[in-house]
């Protein structure tokens, strides 16, 4: 499964932007897997992932999984907050322990986390920078799913980390 460009393993390849983003790939020329709960075509588990690791072909890992937090209905119960936790941090730190024990290593990791790390405020403006990460349960959650994505440098794989505003799609 060796596409020109090589393979990209996306965690949460199946979400609303992860679906986007693997369509977008494959129509480009690369190989996509998505690490999913269920199996399916261009798909592998968690579950196999955690036995089998990176396909060789890998040239980039991009880490998208979590639960959806955009439920208007839905109370954040304790419960709930740690599987929204556990889906982004432990999700992430799999697909990082997964590079770091690969054979061949990708290029880049890419991993997406949230404007939530940040304060609200009505007129700031933000940088990567700015203070952040230690409010609320929506910025500590930020601020540990980035350190999730955290790799030792002398690996030499490239670390991108995307704290991302809410997504939205048109339907025609």
């Amino acid at each position: 499964m060796a596409g020109q460009l090589g393979t990209v393993v996306v965690g949460g390849g199946t979400g609303f932007i992860g679906t986007a983003l693997c369509n977008s790939l494959r129509h480009r020329g690369y190989d996509v897997l998505a690490v999913s709960r269920k199996p399916g075509p261009y798909r592998i588990t968690w579950s196999d992932f955690s036995n089998k690791g990176l396909p060789d072909s890998t040239t980039a890992v991009v880490s998208l999984a979590g639960q959806n937090v955009l439920d208007p209905v839905r109370r954040w119960t304790e419960g709930f907050k740690q599987n929204v936790w556990a889906s982004r941090v432990n999700t992430t730190k799999y697909l990082a322990e997964a590079i770091q024990h690969s054979s061949t290593k990708p290029k880049v990791f890419v991993s997406a986390s949230g404007v939530g790390y940040y304060p609200p405020s009505q007129d700031e403006v933000f940088t990567e920078d700015g203070p952040g990460g230690d409010f609320d349960f929506l910025s500590r959650l930020c601020s540990d799913w980035e350190s999730a994505a955290d790799l030792p440098s002398d690996l030499g794989v490239r670390t991108v980390k995307i704290r991302t505003g809410m997504g939205f799609q048109l339907d025609y």
